[in-house]
């Protein structure tokens, strides 16, 4: 049997062209990213702090909100993993955390690759029937993620990088890097 072709199999009201991120949210970003690493060969890690001044617009739940969070990246392919702590504030990654044990909380998918702008994102998943829950911008890279839990059994977030995005350095690498 062969596989499928990929583009055949696009549903009429496709949208998401492909998913590029998996988020796991922790209690201890440190331990999980080591985890991950150590144990499944998965890094290296680029960690850092998301936290005003750098994080702005901030909004959960439909009202302004300030909020913070360790975060860890890696790569596998063209994946990227996430690792999310959070710190101070309300935010779906609390709320999460208080309902769960830590996981998978939320996918992730680029707005270039949606093929539209940002208002037009948020007006085609609010006609699907999905409201933004937490949103807010991180040197220049916006993102809002929208209450796909019922419908998906995760949270859905969109990103928006600048084509000229260039990631600052870390507080550190796991492993350390050279």
């Amino acid at each position: 049997m062969t596989s499928p072709n990929p583009s055949k199999l696009n549903l009429a009201n496709s949208f998401i062209p492909e998913t590029r991120q998996i988020c796991i949210v922790t209690r201890d970003l440190d331990a999980m990213v080591r985890r991950y690493a150590d144990q499944l060969g998965i890094g290296p890690w680029w960690v850092n702090e998301y936290r005003p001044p750098e994080l702005t617009d901030t909004s959960y739940r439909g009202k302004p909100a300030k909020f913070s969070m360790r975060l860890a990246l890696a790569w596998t392919g063209t994946l990227n993993w996430e690792i999310i702590q959070p710190l101070e504030g309300p935010s779906i990654y609390s709320d999460y955390l208080e309902r769960n044990e830590e996981g998978v909380q939320h996918v992730g998918v680029m707005l270039k690759e949606l093929d539209m702008t940002w208002d037009e994102c948020h007006a085609n998943f609010g006609a699907r029937g999905f409201e933004p829950i937490m949103a807010g911008s991180w040197n220049r890279v916006r993102f809002c993620y929208y209450d796909t839990l019922k419908a998906s059994g995760t949270t859905i977030e969109v990103i928006d990088r600048p084509a000229d995005f260039e990631r600052p350095a870390p507080e550190y690498w796991y492993p350390k890097q050279s």
